[in-house]
């Protein structure tokens, strides 16, 4: 009889000392995990390599109630309380830092984009103004009056809306040439069209 009370009690010990050493053991890998997150927190890189590392043990810490009759629980208890903190803490880092890393992304690419829309604006603006200087140089050579403009001037009795005479020009290039030019001054679209006397060719603001 006492025999048998003496193996139960050692069976109960040494279940005991091994729950006790299963649970320092758990602790002591917790408490590296905890150490290895210092020095991880730094970079993506290295949160992000921490977390693939210790998810078995997150799964492991699942089952640590097992160990409440243990000697080393509370100090588990405590440790796993921590390591939870940190865990969430560094897959709150993580996503911070992405969101950080697209926006620098997305700036960057605005910042381009504004640049891109500035150099375009520049270059058409600097073409317009060639065109503007070039529409004049051949203004400056086109005929001053307007027998040396076009000697069928008399001819014409075209008039405007203002009940003057319109300005006659013998080409359709010549009178092309001032159109681009007037409409830039004027800001409105200036077409050509042949005189209805034959004459040679005028100027409208009609488009149709």
């Amino acid at each position: 009889m006492f025999s048998f009370i003496r193996r139960l009690f050692e069976k109960r010990r040494q279940k005991a000392a091994e729950r006790d050493r299963l649970c320092h053991e758990l602790l002591q890998r917790v408490s590296r995990a905890l150490s290895d997150y210092i020095e991880a927190r730094n970079s993506k890189e290295s949160l992000q390599k921490w977390i693939d590392e210790k998810s078995s043990l997150i799964v492991e810490l699942k089952d640590a109630d097992e160990y409440k009759r243990s000697s080393f629980y509370k100090q588990l208890k405590s440790q796993v309380a921590k390591f939870d903190e940190f865990w969430a803490q560094a897959r709150d880092t993580i996503r911070f830092i992405i969101a950080k890393e697209k926006q620098k992304q997305a700036d960057s690419e605005q910042v381009s984009k504004m640049l891109d829309q500035w150099v375009s604006e520049q270059k058409s603006q600097k073409a317009k103004t060639a065109k503007t200087k070039d529409l004049g140089r051949k203004l400056g050579k086109l005929p001053i009056n307007s027998d040396e403009r076009n000697p069928a001037e008399g001819q014409c009795s075209c008039c405007g809306k203002d009940g003057k005479k319109k300005m006659l020009y013998s080409t359709e290039g010549e009178a092309q040439i001032v159109a681009e030019y007037r409409s830039k001054e004027i800001g409105i679209p200036l077409r050509v069209y042949p005189c209805p006397n034959g004459c040679g060719f005028h100027l409208t603001s009609n488009q149709f």
